[in-house]
């Protein structure tokens, strides 16, 4: 009776901390690249922003950018029947310029070839030059500082949440993005992948935004997002860790804990694993593997 208590007690104290943090803005703010104190602060708050005039795009990489220089990049994408295929880039975006429903998703070997167009010098500003433990095993062990997204209209994504944050540069079109700040015991999908967590979309509860090409979205570890596009859409993921300090906070360390203790393998496989995203999209392994109730959740979302 005693542990039932105690569990529950945690369990509500977790949701209150929750309601706190995800309360603490009604809306995501916009703030000028000028505004540098303004940033600071709202960076403190580790809660999303959009950085405005940022100049984060200094070469203009846009769709023609990448096609030009490299075409031969053999990159594994999702396509129409929401499988993974490897296609050759350039062959990609032809498909794309018919019209085709194809995504590249958190693509880390392209992210490495554009490296070079893009500096970290102004988001390590922002995170005060701090260096932790997770960047270690991020950058240098895995190579993932750098994943480039590339959606077409009518792509779907789960709501989800990872363990790492990102600072987002808009690289070429519009995308619609919908955040969300969730306890543990609000989440239905924990353990629906080996990392990650999901849960279902409540447009009523959430943040949306729409990001324009140049802007910045700040977006803290363990905020829920998932995205939505009527266009083509590319954009520059830079992936880092919070210092310890923050998966230690009352909204977060449940969050943090139970992968650390539930799921410690999927984390590092995802850590270290040479595609970014191992397991989405792979819509045949999942057909083999999951429930009906999970399918059925997936098929909303692109099997992603």
């Amino acid at each position: 009776m005693t542990t039932s208590l105690s569990l529950a007690s945690a369990e509500s104290a977790s949701t209150s901390a929750a309601q706190r943090h995800r309360g603490s803005i009604s809306a995501v703010p916009a703030i000028d690249a000028s505004q540098t104190d303004e940033i600071a602060a709202a960076f403190e708050r580790k809660t999303p922003f959009i950085i405005e005039n940022a100049g984060q795009n200094p070469h203009n990489v846009d769709m023609s950018f990448i096609e030009e220089r490299f075409p031969d990049l053999q990159v594994t994408c999702f396509n129409p029947e929401s499988n993974s295929e490897h296609i050759q880039l350039d062959d990609l975006l032809a498909r794309i310029k018919r019209g085709e429903k194809y995504r590249l998703r958190a693509d880390v070997f392209l992210g490495r070839r554009l490296d070079r167009f893009f500096k970290t010098d102004y988001f390590d500003r922002i995170r005060g030059y701090a260096r932790t433990l997770m960047d270690l095993i991020l950058h240098f062990f895995a190579g993932k500082k750098w994943a480039i997204f590339l959606s077409t209209p009518e792509c779907k994504m789960s709501n989800h949440a990872h363990i790492n944050s990102v600072f987002v540069i808009q690289l070429e079109g519009r995308k619609t993005w919908h955040l969300d700040f969730r306890g543990l015991d609000e989440i239905e999908h924990k353990d629906l992948y080996p990392y990650d967590f999901l849960a279902e979309k409540e447009p009523n509860r959430e943040l949306e935004l729409t990001l324009e090409p140049g802007q910045v979205l700040y977006l803290p570890a363990y905020w829920f997002h998932y995205t939505d596009t009527d266009e083509v859409t590319l954009s520059m993921h830079y992936l880092f860790a919070e210092p310890m300090s923050y998966y230690f906070r009352p909204a977060i360390r449940s969050l943090f804990f139970y992968e650390l203790f539930k799921r410690p393998l999927g984390m590092m496989k995802l850590a270290l694993a040479r595609n970014n995203e191992i397991g989405f999209g792979d819509k045949r392994k999942w057909q083999r593997t999951k429930t009906e109730a999970q399918l059925s959740f997936l098929m909303q979302n692109d099997y992603s």
